[in-house]
């Protein structure tokens, strides 16, 4: 990944490249305007291409620094469509001698750069997090040592603190992705919700902080909410929700960046917008030619298509309705960014079925800003569908078809592909003694486990009830049989509570491997007939369909 020096000098490099760029363009409608001067008959072909140029020009002049320049160019941009919105592709004399001035004043402004070009990196905190580790302040010292043991588990490194001042020391050289800090500590009885306020002053709420206390009472929860505390939960700690806050607090699990596809034909100010919005942490491919737009959809998946007005051949507008044939694509996000004021244009641009329009030009923040919130309202939207409520896994239906999708690539490539049912051991056992809510926690426990520990090309579902089904692309049966162990055993140390009441559970699992004459249904047979094999086996043990051999 590259350091954020190296990320400040590529955007400094297309700056540079960009001004070198400046005089030959504006020589390029400098010339068009000769060319009206000598040729009158050639309006009707010279006008919209001059407005072309204009546009695209004033679009980019101002993300690149020079702002001057860009509201003279949109200046002379209105006055073009207003002749060409009244059909009037023929300039009168005098029309020729005010745009003749406006065009050779452009020289002028292009001296004029202003230092405000945005080298910032949204999306990048002043002091880095690390999104591995937790710190902990506790002095209980056997109960630190267990909250750590089990955010282990769940794939946290936690890093524990018996006072104070080592504390504030460790956060001088590196900042947690989250804080547990206990109320009561030997520095006095608030001294925890009173060193949550200095931090969360001293380094502006970037650290999300979980209070943990014996103390059930109003006055107590009120202090560490005015503390600044995001969460607030009470002893004996329930690990499972302690894991699942923190995962919400961190957003650790939109880990995923962001999918962007940027259709510019301006190449410099398609790679700015890249750079900007790769910085903030998203995946950005570019388009210069749209014609190229259908192979570019085949084997990359935008989240959101950030789409220029004015190109050669064909127009924005026209290119949003490309994409909106294809039913697979109904809903997905398409932004339009142009110079363009007139509320006509903007009005047939979101009714071509555009979700918004942002004006050229635009602030690095801004577009950040604008593309993070559409695409993550696309990516819950559709999660919502393939997502099972309780766990976020995939639910049944949505499981299945990525079972089918990596089972047809498997066949296609020769790749390896391991598969795995599992399930809750005597989980109807766990509803009847603790009830149906303390079973929902289990089985969110496992989901989190699952989603914390393997691999991100691993796919999860739960299939139903406590069962659950894992595809391991590329996996070995030998690895795959290490991986469902390792879990396994993680899973049985998991503590869970209930009233007051700890206890533990297992899982069994049945694996099988995929052959190239295998059909999506052979696959779930014959994992459940190894899960079958594991049960009655005893339990608490992953079975290999292919030999039957327990590990």
């Amino acid at each position: 990944m590259a350091s954020k020096q190296e990320k400040l000098e590529k955007l400094k490099a297309l700056q540079h490249s960009y001004g070198q760029q400046l005089p030959l363009r504006i020589q390029a409608i400098e010339h068009i305007c000769l060319q009206l001067a000598q040729h009158l008959e050639e309006h009707p072909r010279l006008l919209p291409e001059l407005h072309r140029l204009v546009h695209s020009l004033a679009g980019s002049a101002g993300s690149f620094g020079y702002g001057a320049l860009s509201e003279h160019l949109r200046f002379i941009e209105q006055q073009l469509t207003l002749n060409m919105q009244q059909m009037q592709y023929a300039l009168t004399p005098d029309q020729l001698v005010t745009l003749t001035a406006q065009v050779a004043d452009l020289s002028r402004y292009l001296m004029v750069q202003q230092l405000n070009y945005n080298l910032s990196f949204t999306g990048l905190d002043l002091q880095q997090h690390d999104n591995r580790y937790v710190y902990i302040i506790e002095d209980d010292v056997l109960l630190a040592e267990e909250i750590q043991t089990q955010l282990s588990i769940y794939g946290w490194q936690a890093v524990v603190f018996h006072q104070i001042r080592d504390l504030e020391n460790a956060l001088l050289k590196q900042l947690p992705a989250a804080m547990i800090v206990d109320i009561m500590l030997p520095e006095g009885d608030s001294a925890g919700t009173d060193f949550v306020k200095k931090i969360q002053q001293q380094y502006q709420g970037l650290i999300p902080v979980i209070i943990i206390s014996s103390r059930w009472d109003w006055q107590s929860r009120l202090a560490a909410a005015q503390a600044g505390a995001n969460a607030y939960l009470t002893k004996p700690i329930d690990f499972g929700i302690l894991a699942e806050r923190l995962d919400i607090l961190t957003l650790r699990n939109e880990g995923i960046p962001y999918q962007v596809l940027v259709i510019e034909d301006n190449e410099l100010l398609a790679e700015h917008y890249a750079a900007v919005l790769t910085n903030a942490g998203m995946h950005v491919e570019t388009l210069k030619d749209p014609t190229q737009l259908l192979a570019m959809l085949e084997h990359f998946s935008p989240e959101l298509v950030l789409l220029d007005l004015y190109m050669p051949h064909c127009n924005g507008i026209e290119v949003a309705r490309v994409i909106r044939q294809d039913t697979q694509f109904i809903d997905l996000p398409i932004v339009f960014l142009s110079t363009e004021s007139g509320r006509h244009l903007q009005l047939a641009a979101m009714q071509s079925g555009a979700d918004d329009f942002l004006q050229k030009p635009i602030q690095a923040q801004e577009l950040v800003m604008a593309v993070k919130q559409r695409a993550e309202r696309f990516r819950s939207l559709r999660e919502l569908i393939r997502q099972d409520r309780m766990t976020g896994l995939l639910n049944h239906i949505a499981f299945r078809l990525q079972l089918e999708f990596e089972l047809a690539r498997q066949q296609r490539t020769g790749s390896l592909l391991s598969m795995v049912m599992l399930d809750i051991d005597y989980f109807k056992k766990v509803n009847d003694q603790y009830g149906h809510p303390i079973g929902d926690r289990v089985i969110k426990s496992l989901a989190k486990l699952l989603t914390n520990r393997l691999r991100k090309t691993d796919v999860i579902g739960r299939y139903g009830g406590e069962e659950f089904g894992i595809i391991m692309p590329d996996t070995h049966p030998d690895d795959a049989l290490k991986v469902m162990n390792q879990l396994r055993e993680e899973f049985a140390q998991l503590i869970h509570m209930s009233q007051q009441q700890e206890f533990s559970t297992t899982f069994s699992a049945g694996l099988v491997v995929a052959k190239y004459n295998y059909q999506v249904d052979d696959l779930f047979q014959y994992a459940d007939q190894a899960l079958y094999q594991a049960k009655q086996q005893g339990r608490n043990c992953v079975v290999l369909y292919e030999n039957s051999t327990t590990t």
